[in-house]
């Protein structure tokens, strides 16, 4: 079932681009609207991803992972920004954590906004690019949201407890999430509090 599902990647690509998404086109952040008619597609080509945004709902209740209840206009406006620092902040984390073995791409997708954005091994280390149209066919692609990722970026939950909760969720050939899984987890180690740079860097 894993590699099914990705191998629908390609085709949720295609759908998505279909509802007028291309590769640096509106998000959720700058047009809602969109990224609702997105969002319906994705269950599709990514079984119980939806489950994501009742596991953010629940995790804010509890006060686990922060909520946000400015006007949506004022979060839009912010919004945007802080997703792509923390989602930096993340490269960061996860570059400090890298394991001797080759590591995955990454096709990460905040659902709230439909924001997708890419972490990919470099000679250099770990490159970033956001606001793409989509998930890279060979990429695990991890489905979260903005408050799960400024969560475990501030220390607030470990991406290992964002996975149990149901916060953050992997899709791909099986032995590629292992790998993901297993590169995520690393980042609860002691040795990243000290690294932790500002969302602003």
């Amino acid at each position: 079932m894993t590699r099914k599902r990705a191998r629908r990647t390609p085709l949720l690509t295609a759908l998505l681009l279909a509802a007028g998404t291309t590769p640096a086109s509106a998000c959720g952040f700058e047009d809602p609207t969109g990224a609702e008619a997105q969002r319906g597609a994705l269950n599709w080509a990514f079984p119980d991803s939806l489950h994501v945004t009742s596991a953010v709902w629940r995790a804010q209740l509890e006060g686990s992972i922060a909520r946000d209840d400015r006007p949506a206009a004022v979060r839009a406006l912010s919004g945007f920004g802080k997703a792509v620092a923390d989602l930096t902040t993340l490269r960061n984390w996860l570059d400090a954590a890298r394991a001797q073995q080759p590591s995955p791409g990454l096709s990460i997708l905040l659902i709230g906004p439909m924001l997708w954005s890419r972490i990919v091994p470099t000679a250099d280390g770990l490159s970033i690019v956001t606001h793409l149209a989509g998930a890279e066919r060979t990429d695990v692609v991890i489905v979260t949201d903005a408050p799960v990722v400024a969560a475990i970026v501030s220390g607030r939950i470990s991406a290992q407890t964002a996975m149990q909760k149901g916060l953050l969720r992997l899709y791909g050939p099986v032995d590629g999430q292992v790998s993901a899984a297993d590169w995520l987890g690393r980042l609860q180690s002691p040795m990243l509090a000290s690294s932790q740079m500002p969302a602003n860097e």
